[in-house]
């Protein structure tokens, strides 16, 4: 009796002891949070309008004479730098090194006083949903701001939630020659970007796209672009993502902290006219201290965890040039729909909850639960047992009854 029961609780301990390493195998694979990604390629018929953010540098953004009178010595010595001439082109000649020099001598207050309005960039937007304006009819807003280097003029489309307006891809392809959005830009110089309202990335500050005007051509920009969606998963997953803005954090925090510590605007934001309008931009090209390296780095760690969902674009743009009249040089930019497709990043669980209670459940179940099955074949067991020895009981009771004989008549 005693080696059975060493025997039994030998099996138990061993039968246990596999079950807690198949449990903390199964339990540390799920805390892991492993994630696996999905991409999804896709041509859709309605296309998003991105926010379209133009670069104009000052130059060319403000009466010229303006700036050679009210500026005339930074503005001679920065062109000198850059130009040999005695009638000093380097504005023209090295447009976007001669604003990234000069842009931040401009206080808020000239550069919303003394810039060209909108209208005099762009003055009408053609589109393939209809043949209304949609800046008369409020569906596109242009919004100037100003940075240490450019007159930044940005286009937005939204619907009443706040989202990108939609435009058929189908209607552009048979009525609006593939055009989905065009406009003539009245600019010398111009630089592009495209972002997602909202959704901008905070390592998306290069410069996508540069064109400028020559003498008695006219420009034409064909622009092709793809929009590239990425979702993420939060905490305690490993893309530890979060929800939030983080290119405006990003700019809030560089111009709150250069404010406190210089007294001056990030050289490396936008802001509109309306606020700080007796304020400088500090230079790109000035950070001689540690201050502004410094406050770069402190708001990129405040920025570290990626947005749950971003969205960044990726784009071509074909230029071509057409003889024109002298006075006539224009930039017109053409977003065209493209065969290439969209796509769709997701992330989801290597390990869902949902499979980690599964499997969990299994393996106790296989240890310690109870079969269905083998409990009603142990009933049945147990019912025919009882039978059986019912019956043994009744034949064993009939075979010890007393036998009584019955005497005939003589």
């Amino acid at each position: 009796m005693e080696r059975r029961t060493i025997f039994a609780t030998s099996i138990r301990t061993f039968c246990l002891v596999i079950f807690i390493f198949q449990f903390y195998l199964l339990t540390r694979n799920y805390l892991r949070f492993d994630v696996r990604k999905e991409v999804i390629n896709y041509i859709a018929n309605e296309i998003e309008i991105p926010e379209v953010r133009l670069l104009i540098p000052y130059q060319f953004a403000f009466d010229l004479n303006f700036l050679r009178t009210k500026y005339k010595s930074s503005f001679d010595a920065i062109c000198r730098k850059f130009s040999d001439k005695d009638d000093c082109d380097g504005y023209l000649t090295n447009s976007v090194l001669f604003s990234k020099s000069f842009g931040h001598l401009l206080p808020l207050s000239d550069i919303a006083e003394h810039s060209f309005p909108v209208k005099r960039f762009i003055n009408k937007i053609y589109w393939s949903e209809s043949s209304e304006d949609p800046l008369e009819t409020g569906k596109c807003k242009i919004t100037k701001k100003a940075s240490a280097s450019y007159l930044v003029l940005e286009l937005r489309c939204l619907d009443s939630s706040g989202s990108p307006l939609r435009v058929s891809r189908s209607k552009a392809v048979v009525f609006n020659s593939n055009y989905l959005l065009d406009f003539s830009l009245n600019a010398t110089v111009m630089l592009m970007k495209l972002a997602y309202p909202g959704k901008a990335l905070v390592e998306d500050s290069s410069l996508h796209a540069y064109t400028i005007t020559n003498k008695g051509k006219l420009t034409s920009c064909g622009v092709r672009f793809t929009k590239h969606t990425e979702n993420l998963l939060p905490p305690p997953y490993k893309t530890m993502c979060k929800n939030y803005d983080r290119r405006q954090v990003f700019e809030e925090c560089l111009n709150n902290n250069s404010l406190t510590r210089t007294g001056l605007l990030s050289f490396a934001t936008a802001v509109p006219l309306d606020k700080h309008t007796k304020l400088y931009f500090n230079s790109p090209y000035l950070n001689q201290n540690s201050s502004a390296l410094e406050i770069y780095e402190d708001c990129l760690a405040l920025v570290n965890q990626p947005r749950c969902n971003s969205v960044r674009y990726s784009f071509k743009m074909t230029t071509n040039l057409q003889d024109t009249a002298s006075g006539n040089e224009q930039i017109k930019i053409h977003f065209m729909a493209t065969s290439e497709p969209d796509s769709l990043t997701e992330s989801k669980p290597d390990f869902p909850l949902f499979d980690y209670l599964i499997l969990t459940g299994s393996l106790f179940a296989t240890w310690f639960g109870i079969s269905i099955m083998g409990q009603l074949l142990s009933v049945s067991q147990l019912l025919c047992l009882t039978f059986d020895k019912r019956r043994a009981v009744d034949v064993e009771s009939l075979n010890n009854e007393p036998v009584t004989r019955t005497k005939g008549w003589s």
